[in-house]
């Protein structure tokens, strides 16, 4: 086969013609349009992939030199044992941040009217109050993280009259919606002034395990942890203990380590925790504006490629993130 772009993603029929006219002069292969014989000559003769393949079988692709990734976060690459050298990877950084702040203000709001509680007592046909209302306007907000979703996140919280405070991994200029944006080194100081804390961090080696025992009991009494980034970034046994003497409100987690988290953990049982399966960003087959968004992404670095200009979101193995 000759070379060619190559997606196995359900793109729709509309999606479908971008792509194509975005990778022309290559032939744009769909991996439902084929049989297994003519997925596995596609993807060896593939020069451009717009999907997330098994990390072991690029290192068979010799022909391959951009994967453009459907998905925000790259650590299933970034992670893998082995990465082809030469092989541009590129994420979907700019594409989520809408889906995912939208999740992130239903749970916050969820747990602050204490919903699922309410949502259980239904099942039993319980009509019993469970106190005060916590409410958002006034409240500080730490945001882990102040990329493409964190600033969504504080673009959707400041109209509800939330004080939004940033952590990212280096020192730069404040992004709109943020009061200030710190580094992780003050994040010591800023725990204990949270009234929420958002996760919207990527696994790396910084990363893993920052919300350790001693800091999750360094957060403020009362205070609800959300989680949307990676599940590395909490000690979920020292979360499930500091849970469980009442030192906080709660958590809400759409993200584990590892996912699914086993049956017998202790959180899955807890009344104030809300588990999620990782669908706070699903975009391909659930959203079709944030599908519409990746797509265009893909079209974008397919024409930047025979151009040989430098891709968007291009992700930078060294730190784990999208290259500024």
């Amino acid at each position: 086969m000759n070379p060619c772009f190559y997606s196995p993603l359900p793109c729709t029929e509309a999606q479908r013609a971008r792509l194509r006219a975005a990778a022309a002069p290559l032939p744009a292969v769909f991996a439902d349009a084929c049989g297994d014989a003519q997925r596995e000559a596609a993807m060896d003769s593939a020069v451009f992939i717009f999907g997330e393949p098994d990390p072991a079988r690029l290192l068979s692709l010799p022909n391959l030199r951009v994967l453009q990734l459907s998905w925000a976060g790259a650590d299933r690459y970034t992670n893998a044992p082995a990465f082809p050298r030469g092989l541009t990877l590129a994420c979907a950084t700019g594409a989520y941040g809408g889906l995912i702040s939208e999740y992130v203000i239903g749970v916050i709001l969820a747990m602050f009217r204490q919903l699922p509680r309410y949502i259980r007592q239904q099942a039993e046909a319980l009509w019993q109050p469970h106190g005060a209302a916590r409410r958002l306007c006034g409240a500080t907000v730490l945001i882990l993280g102040a990329g493409d979703i964190g600033m969504a996140v504080a673009h959707r919280l400041r109209p509800f009259g939330a004080r939004c405070l940033g952590v990212r991994r280096t020192a730069r200029e404040t992004p709109p919606d943020f009061e200030a944006v710190y580094t992780r080194a003050d994040l010591p100081d800023l725990l204990p002034r949270a009234d929420v804390v958002v996760g919207c961090l990527p696994d790396t080696p910084e990363t893993r395990g920052l919300l350790d025992e001693k800091a999750l009991r360094a957060m403020k009494p009362g205070a609800l942890l959300v989680n949307v980034g990676r599940g590395t970034l909490i000690d979920l046994d020292a979360l499930a203990r500091v849970l469980a003497e009442g030192r906080l409100l709660g958590a809400a987690l759409d993200v584990t380590s590892p996912e699914p988290l086993p049956p017998a953990h202790p959180l899955w049982a807890m009344d104030n925790v809300l588990l999620t399966p990782h669908v706070a960003g699903v975009g391909f087959g659930s959203d079709l504006e944030t599908q519409d968004r990746i797509v265009d992404l893909c079209c974008e670095n397919l024409r930047r490629f025979h151009a040989g200009a430098p891709l968007r979101s291009t992700v930078d193995f060294a730190t784990g993130y999208r290259k500024l």
